[in-house]
């Protein structure tokens, strides 16, 4: 037999697509419960406990693959078996790894000695270590283990980091959180990470009260703190709740962590503390997470597939009170990739960028791309639809500032659409919020306000005579600083009460001495006291250690707004220029505006005024309330006291009266004064409406929003309303 022809054909099947490998990570803080006397041990405690066994359930709930415990205590890693060892044989971890207590010098091990931070694997550990301060140093509060893991079924073996950081809300503790923070991200730079590796970081973080930056260590550090040379050598450190601030190199992403019940704390008490960072290449593949809640853990097949039934609803609680939080990741790609690119990929903050979307293949139909980010920071639409058989989309990018002097930050942003794996671009976004600086003659220093919240001092500022209670403040009327304003119209402002002053430096950055300057502001009064005194702002230049009032630029506020000099609350422009100045190449000065309360006016203020309301939403209207304030001297029946409600269209009451009593008594000021509010659904949205203050049935305020109006009825018959100047959504 021959072979007459052969034809071999190479046929064009398509390839199979890469099977992605899925991996379960999960962050579990078993600390803080209650033994059995019912005090607070923090520990996992033995088997059979309900403390343990509370643990084991939910951990075999979960069903992770890769778990890290925090607040282990050292009695749970004491003994062969110890309690730790016990809880990994029963759920099948075969591989730990618990940061240490101890460490020999140079490299100091941590502050605390009583808790652990511990990783349980199903899956061979490649490589374990600790982050630790460097030489010289001792910062880090419980040291953070990291894992390598060998992963079955691909090369991409994860980096996980666990963490727990100090706790607290004292300056203190956000400073120690802070150092911590930096020196995991400098770990996290220091591995050189590729851009498609797969790391996680996770834990408690503590992350909690307002953001602060140290210009230098805060007193009442322990004396076992020790602030390594490299960070001391910094001009400030600057404390973030968002833990996205700390990482540049390399960026992380932030999943969106949820209980079914879609609440976002981590915390029984309500907050959410716990935390978990990925790399932007997990990032760019699907990610599900989910906060377990036994007590909504009712059914199988709701949130992420779970192991065995559901459990008794306070197993949770009697656990921990902390939730645990887990997640499944994505190792491998699975569908072709969404191309995403921003131009610029590097801007300043307020600047905006252009973002294209490029497609791997067109579609018969129009394909929808949604837009996330890791993080806030930038603006940009939720989705675009890209026609039916085109590639290409694009929209644009605006960034904010933050009002942190961060010395920038980075942006992972994702693009997604169904059947393609998402696309991701980093946007370095540079620092906005660095000191003044004034390049050179003609140079001109703007700031106005704008984004700024009103909840820590708007970098380059610093303040002193106050707490911050910004814009959305509510009910607290306590003497301090605030940001006013709607949308993104912000100010710095002082609701008096005590003095207090914010001071910001300039810094000469030309080649030239600076020898005059010319200041601009404009200010607003935006609440009047009929009968009230005067408070004051004054501005003064500050230059080698010598002090300059300005008196053209101070600004008075007047007792009653409708007949003073800021009739309606108008701004005033104020302007000053200063000669005989001598500052050098590199020198700086600085501008203080101090607030002053009026002087007293020897008796004691009897009065009641308003104070403070909310009447509109820019959706639906909701907590809704009016401030009613009572003097020093106040000493009549709050029953005597009434707030009325008037329509503008046609200067009639509505409603019913509010009497006083009828208000929630709440905080009384240094000076006195007693600060009433009521939360009061229905008050009308203006344009115009008000209201009308008596006391004995005279009226001693009758004010409106939205512009004034005569009254046709009521106690306040035939006045004219005093209109605020101010106007909600």
């Amino acid at each position: 037999m021959t072979v007459k022809s052969l034809l071999v054909a190479l046929l064009a099947l398509p390839f199979p697509a890469a099977l992605a490998v899925e991996f379960r990570a999960a962050t579990f803080n078993i600390g803080a419960h209650f033994n059995a006397e019912g005090n607070i041990d923090y520990s996992l405690n033995a088997p059979g406990t309900p403390d343990y066994e509370s643990v084991r359930a939910i951990l075999a709930r979960i069903d992770a693959d890769v778990v890290a415990l925090e607040e282990i205590a050292g009695a749970d890693v004491a003994g062969n078996p110890d309690n730790l060892d016990a809880l990994a044989a029963t759920l099948g971890y075969s591989y730990l790894y618990t940061a240490p207590v101890t460490q020999a010098l140079p490299l100091a091990g941590p502050i605390d000695t009583s808790l652990r931070v511990t990783f349980l694997s199903r899956f061979p550990l490649i490589a374990t270590a600790s982050i630790r301060s460097p030489e010289g140093a001792r910062e880090i509060t419980r040291l953070f283990p990291v894992v390598t893991v060998d992963v079955p079924g691909t090369a991409a073996d994860p980096v996980l980091v666990a963490a727990h950081l100090k706790s607290g809300t004292a300056t203190t503790d956000r400073f120690r959180r802070a150092v911590e923070l930096k020196r995991m991200a400098g770990y996290l730079a220091s591995r050189n990470f590729p851009a498609d590796a797969n790391f996680i970081v996770m834990g408690d973080f503590n992350l909690s009260s307002m953001p602060t930056t140290f210009g230098s260590p805060p007193p009442g550090l322990p004396a076992s703190f020790d602030l390594g040379d490299d960070l001391a050598a910094l001009p400030s450190i600057t404390y973030s709740i968002d833990p996205l601030d700390y990482f540049r190199n390399p960026a992380l992403a932030r999943p969106d962590l949820r209980q079914l019940d879609n609440s976002t704390a981590t915390l029984q008490t309500g907050s959410a503390i716990d935390v978990v960072l990925v790399s932007q290449a997990l990032q760019g593949r699907p990610i599900a997470t989910e906060i377990y809640n036994s007590a909504l853990d009712t059914a199988n097949g709701q949130g992420l597939a779970k192991a065995g039934a559901p459990l008794a609803a306070a197993t949770s609680a009697t656990a921990s009170d902390h939730y645990a939080v887990f997640g499944d990741f994505e190792l491998d790609e699975d569908f072709p990739r969404i191309a995403l690119t921003v131009t610029p990929a590097a801007l300043i903050e307020g600047a905006s960028a252009s973002l294209e979307i490029t497609l791997p293949q067109t579609r018969p139909g129009a394909t929808i791309v949604s837009f996330t980010a890791n993080g806030p920071g930038a603006d940009f639409p939720a989705q675009i639809t890209i026609p039916a058989g085109a590639l290409t989309g694009s929209a644009t990018l605006v960034t904010s500032r933050d009002f942190l002097n961060f010395g920038g930050k980075s942006i992972t942003l994702s693009a997604t659409a169904a059947s393609f794996s998402p696309g991701t671009a980093l946007v370095e976004i540079a620092e906005a919020d660095a000191p003044y600086a004034l390049a050179g003659p003609g140079a001109v220093v703007t700031e106005n306000f704008d984004g700024f919240a009103g909840n820590h001092d708007p970098s380059p500022w610093l303040t002193s005579g106050g707490s911050w209670m910004g814009k959305d403040a509510g009910s607290s009327a306590l003497a301090g600083f605030r940001s006013y304003g709607s949308g993104n119209d912000g100010s710095l402002g002082f609701l008096a009460g005590t003095a207090g002053t914010a001071i910001a430096d300039f810094t000469n950055a030309s080649g030239q001495f600076l020898t005059a300057l010319r200041i601009d502001f404009s200010a607003e009064q935006w609440r009047t006291v009929a009968g009230g005194n005067p408070d004051s702002l004054a501005v003064s230049l500050i230059q080698n250690g010598g002090e300059t009032p300005l008196p053209a630029l101070t600004f008075a506020a007047a007792t009653n707004l409708p007949t003073g000099p800021v009739a309606g609350g108008a701004p005033v422009a104020k302007s000053a220029t200063v000669t005989d100045l001598a500052v050098p190449p590199g020198g700086s000065f600085g501008l203080k505006f101090a607030f002053q309360p009026g002087p007293p006016s020897g008796a004691v203020p009897a009065g009641v005024f308003l104070n403070e309301f909310h009447y509109d939403n820019a959706g639906t209207d909701t907590g809704e309330f009016v401030e009613i304030v009572t003097s020093p001297g106040f000493v009549g029946s709050l029953a005597t006291v009434n707030l009325v409600l008037y329509n503008g269209s046609n200067g009639q009451t509505y409603g019913v009266v509010h009497p006083l009593s009828s208000f929630t008594a709440g905080a009384v000021t240094a000076d006195g004064y007693r600060i009433y509010s009521k939360q009061i659904d229905g008050i009308q949205n203006g344009d115009p409406d008000g209201f009308a203050l008596t006391v004995n049935g005279s009226v001693v305020e009758f004010v409106s929003y939205g512009g004034s109006f005569t009254a046709t009825n009521g106690p306040a018959y035939g006045v004219i309303s005093a209109d605020v100047g101010q106007k909600q959504h």
